[in-house]
């Protein structure tokens, strides 16, 4: 039986970051770096914080300024020593208030 993405990911972070540490020692870097990654993607991320303290809650929206695209809404929700985050499904009736309010009241240009 496969294992899933959950039970992999330490092992593969591992991984990744025996690699990064041998680009940082590279002789060139910013070269070694551009022969191993396949791209780099800037986004911004808005935090709406809703509340403080135990608990505390805020959405977050990860918005890509050259698509003027929004790509991601999550909710986290979070009280002493716990927290839990759930991701917002895009064409959801959540999604679509959340991304009005997004629009309208944040990202204003």
């Amino acid at each position: 039986m496969n294992k899933t993405c959950n039970e992999r990911i330490d092992l593969n972070l591992e991984s990744r970051i025996k690699d990064m540490k041998k680009i940082i020692k590279a002789e060139d870097p910013i070269e070694e770096l551009n022969n191993e990654a396949l791209s780099l993607t800037k986004t911004e991320v808005y935090k709406l914080e809703l509340s403080w303290g135990g608990p505390s809650d805020y959405f977050t929206f990860e918005y890509d300024p050259e698509n003027k695209e929004l790509i991601s809404i999550e909710y986290h929700f979070l009280d002493w020593f716990d927290g839990a985050k759930r991701n917002i499904p895009y064409n959801s009736r959540e999604w679509d208030i959340l991304e009005e309010l997004f629009y309208n009241c944040i990202l204003i240009e």
